[in-house]
């Protein structure tokens, strides 16, 4: 989730009403169920499908991977209130009991107000890093990454699994509760505009944050400030993955395809470092053919781009998508095999 819901409402205002009020959430739910569904799949009669089932009872990948992104549904500050909406149905596993908001709500608590740097809680901030598509490889001298990035979050959850101590700022209370974030977040770092991001100046054009000093107006938030026909972010259009996609339709192909993707080399450790270097080079192929207009503020403190796309853009971002889901259903249960062999 890269922008809250007062700058959703605002955009949507100022752009004729056509913007959701929703905030953008890494491929929407259908996409985080067709990673978690491909991974349940590959993990049928594993030792890990069986440790998984003793923490997590009768919740499998395909939901779990949901809670990271319904945790938003969390007021950003004390006394940190789970609201129920039913534009949410995704939800539904854990907004409809008590004990189901409680989790939400104290993971909030724990999660919101640990980092040093950022506009938004904490934990909304696991779920990204910014490097700029320059970069070839991810690394933590780079703008956009941070300690509580993305990267770091994996490996903060992967080290709860491990029974090792868990960094700074992440709280996980719970094996099961860095299992449905692990289950998340390796699908957000395949996510392309969650990984990779395009810096611009004032006229629009492409500029290297990491060359000389780097001006903070010229992030475009993962996509978020890049506004396609006035009336849809980009990143929202990366969000949202196609029909043929979803679980009742891939599932079988997915997971055929994702039996495929070999396994990471190296240490566990270096597992997500590399898978972001790998979408980073990916986000270049996403932002690749787009052209960009000169900025356009909202008010005094926020601003967007128009962008144009070209005419075969929506079939080139599907398969990029297709492609990132196996990879991150293949990766998610590689790495739960690998920490349950």
């Amino acid at each position: 989730m890269r922008s809250n819901a007062r700058e959703w409402l605002v955009l949507g205002v100022l752009l004729l009403g056509a913007l959701s009020a929703k905030t953008a959430v890494a491929w929407g739910p259908e996409g985080h169920q067709t990673i978690g569904a491909i991974a349940d799949a590959l993990l049928v009669g594993t030792p890990a499908e069986k440790e998984l089932s003793r923490i997590m009872g009768s919740e499998n990948l395909q939901t779990a991977a949901l809670w990271a992104d319904c945790v938003k549904g969390v007021s950003d500050a004390a006394p940190f209130t789970y609201h129920l909406n039913s534009r949410y149905p995704e939800c539904d596993p854990f907004q409809h009991s008590q004990a189901g908001r409680e989790e939400m709500e104290d993971y909030v608590r724990r999660n919101s107000n640990a980092c040093r740097a950022g506009s938004e809680p904490c934990h909304k901030q696991y779920h990204y890093a910014d490097l700029a598509i320059e970069r070839t490889t991810y690394d933590r001298n780079d703008v956009g990454t941070s300690d509580h990035d993305v990267v770091s979050a994996i490996n903060a959850a992967i080290a709860k699994l491990q029974g090792h101590a868990v960094p700074a700022p992440f709280d996980f209370n719970s094996k099961k509760e860095a299992l449905r974030v692990l289950a998340h977040l390796v699908g957000d770092v395949h996510q392309p505009l969650h990984v990779g991001a395009i810096y611009l100046d004032a006229a629009g054009h492409e500029v290297d944050p990491d060359a000389g000093t780097f001006d903070p107006a010229t992030k475009t938030r993962g996509g978020n400030l890049l506004v396609h026909g006035r009336n849809r972010k980009l990143h929202s259009e990366w969000d949202s993955i196609p029909k043929r996609l979803t679980v009742s339709r891939f599932l079988a192909k997915g997971a055929a395809q994702a039996r495929e993707v070999p396994g990471t080399s190296g240490p566990v450790s270096h597992w997500t470092a590399a898978w972001a270097s790998e979408t980073v080079g990916i986000s270049r192929e996403a932002f690749a053919g787009l052209s960009f207009g000169a900025e356009e503020y909202i008010d005094v403190h926020r601003q967007m781009w128009p962008v144009t796309e070209p005419a075969n853009y929506s079939s080139h971002r599907a398969a990029l998508q297709q492609e990132q889901l196996v990879r991150a259903g293949a990766r998610l249960a590689q790495l739960l095999e690998n920490i349950y062999p």
